[in-house]
């Protein structure tokens, strides 16, 4: 009988473990939809939203990956500058499909 009691205490126990975390993959984009009569080019910034220090000037075609989402912001990582992150307006974003 006691260890019937410990196997269920065990048993119930187990179900308020996380789970282990799975492997984000992060999906890719590139940058478009930018005016090329404006400054042309999408700010990467510190944080998610206009207020946080700029970091880097994104051009037209420059492939990003997404690593966070909050609202229209996302954190991302560029491979040809530096390997640098930072908060992108996701509204200048194009998912590539086959990456």
């Amino acid at each position: 009988m006691r260890l019937l009691s410990t196997l269920f205490i065990c048993a119930t126990a187990a179900l308020f473990v996380p789970q282990t975390a799975q492997a984000y993959a992060p999906d890719v984009f590139v940058v478009c939809g930018l005016d090329p009569d404006g400054d042309n080019f999408l700010a990467m910034r510190a944080g998610p939203g206009s207020d946080y220090r700029m970091l880097e000037r994104l051009g037209p075609g420059t492939v990003v990956m997404d690593w966070e989402r909050r609202g229209s912001w996302f954190r991302v990582s560029v491979g040809d500058v530096n390997g640098r992150e930072g908060w992108v307006y996701s509204a200048y974003l194009c998912m590539i499909e086959d990456h």
